[in-house]
């Protein structure tokens, strides 16, 4: 009977060493330069230079999934939907985690903002965004997928009924 396990266990041992490697983590250096991509993005939000930003920190295919309006793909697409916005004049991007392999992360995370519309009140707002990253093919790492949403209620519309 020992003789018919030994071939056994080396059988099973000879499956699990032909089992693919798992996939490697996402090293400190990634995760750096993800960080220093989103304070490119930052840097140009509060420049108001939305080319850059589309260009620096979307990949050609990005999609970015904005609160209350439709999917917007690429970056001409990206820019004007920026371009939209009130000039920003305050903004802050804090990570909250990151995750992923050596070719793909996620990261999630909280932005405060105000923006400025002329010859208005300045409008404030906060709230997280969740995005997919992908490794180019030049070592970089840009977003591939973004969504976002404010956790400022939407007013009322007008002449809703107000409650008591």
């Amino acid at each position: 009977m020992r003789a018919v396990r030994l071939p056994a266990l080396l059988g099973f041992a000879v499956l699990a060493a032909c089992q693919p490697a798992p996939p490697a983590g996402l090293s400190d250096a990634d995760k750096a330069a993800i960080d220093s991509t989103s304070r490119v993005f930052v840097r140009h939000a509060l420049a108001n230079d939305f080319a850059a930003l589309a260009r620096d920190y979307y990949s050609d295919d990005a999609i970015v999934l904005p609160p209350n309006a439709p999917a917007v793909t690429g970056h001409g697409a990206i820019e004007a939907m920026f371009k939209t916005f009130p000039p920003i004049t305050a903004f802050e991007l804090r990570t909250e985690e990151v995750e992923g392999t050596a070719e793909l992360a996620y990261v999630r995370g909280r932005y405060t903002m105000t923006m400025s519309p002329p010859g208005a009140p300045a409008i404030a707002d906060s709230g997280k965004y969740l995005e997919i990253w992908r490794k180019q093919s030049d070592g970089s790492w840009k977003s591939v997928r973004d969504m976002f949403s404010s956790d400022i209620p939407l007013p009322p519309p007008p002449g809703a009924p107000t409650k008591p």
